[in-house]
């Protein structure tokens, strides 16, 4: 394990765990945003002006930007450079928004809501909505293919995109669509709607080992992100269940009810917000304990931090079932 810090540019080294996290945002959200502009996969083709629109409006305005911002901590953790790290955390951001404009489509979730405005078929079409998916997930492939900076790395891209597939297809989101669309109306085991959390733990494995994959880091380096990362999906995906059974459009910017309204079963089916907090509480305290090897260094307080953050947000979402 390599004693040398690599964490993002202009990142915070100090202060309370509780607030390092929040404070690294605010210094690289505008920096995450210029770089999906720049990297954005519009067409310059004559007549592909309503094409361009529509990949806009899936991208911007954004959420919370979580994902792309925790890859910047994790790249840099496993050893990429700042602007590796930039470009596979807008790799990462530009694979979940595609995963979103295909979930809320008809033959999905059938949503009507995303980020607070409508969603993308229903702005555009089904027919647009598929391309500007196809064109995001694309368009993340070209951005991990060409973060690699020298011969070493290059040699490394295989397992990167190995990597990237393996996290988006059939073993990871791509997969855990697949279940959640059988699951419609069914009653299920543990084993399978563990497979159901593929669709957000398979993203945010992909987030924590990237960097480290490029850059060649030690196997036990990777495997303790990896671990933190599915960790962090797992508890992730709880609070999305708490946030479809009871949220409301209003504080969740999307559709809720789908899990109902597809009957469903769920993780959180059955049991109370408290215990949901509980058991989400376990699986970050898991993941954290993942990052043990890491010691002090910048980046793993960050990644405590931002664990910490996102669970205490997202507990204090939901208190009680909604009138």
């Amino acid at each position: 394990m390599s004693s040398t810090s690599n964490a993002p540019e202009d990142g915070p080294r100090a202060g309370a765990a509780s607030d390092e996290f929040p404070r690294f945002v605010a210094s690289q959200r505008a920096r995450v945003e210029a770089a999906l502009e720049t990297w954005l996969p519009v067409s310059d083709a004559p007549g592909t002006e309503r094409f361009n629109e529509a990949v806009r409006y899936a991208v911007f305005p954004g959420g919370k930007r979580l994902r792309p911002l925790l890859t910047l901590v994790a790249s840099g953790l496993g050893g990429a450079s700042g602007e590796q790290a930039l470009m596979h955390g807008c790799a990462v951001e530009f694979i979940h928004t595609s995963s979103l404009v295909l979930d809320d489509l008809p033959s999905m979730d059938d949503a009507e809501l995303r980020r607070r405005r409508p969603a993308l078929h229903l702005a555009y079409g089904e027919g647009m909505a598929l391309l500007v998916a196809v064109a995001l997930l694309n368009q993340s492939y070209v951005l991990f293919a060409g973060s690699a900076r020298d011969g070493e790395q290059a040699a490394r891209l295989p397992r990167l995109i190995r990597e990237v597939v393996g996290c988006v297809g059939g073993a990871g989101m791509i997969a855990g669509q697949a279940v959640e669309l059988a699951l419609s109306g069914e009653r299920s085991d543990d084993a399978v709607l563990a497979s159901r959390e593929l669709k957000t733990t398979g993203l945010m494995r992909l987030m924590m080992v990237a960097g480290g994959i490029l850059a060649g880091a030690p196997d036990g380096d990777t495997n303790a992100l990896a671990a933190f990362g599915e960790s962090l999906g797992r508890a992730y995906q709880i609070y999305d269940d708490l946030a479809d059974a009871w949220g409301d459009q209003q504080s969740t910017g999307k559709s809720v009810g789908q899990d109902l309204r597809h009957l469903r079963p769920t993780v959180v089916r059955g049991l109370s917000p408290e215990e949901a907090r509980e058991l989400s509480a376990g699986v970050v305290a898991s993941g954290k304990e993942a990052l043990a090897r890491f010691g002090g260094r910048p980046e793993a307080r960050l990644l405590r931090s931002a664990a910490d953050h996102i669970i205490l947000h997202l507990a204090g979402s939901f208190s009680k079932p909604a009138a």
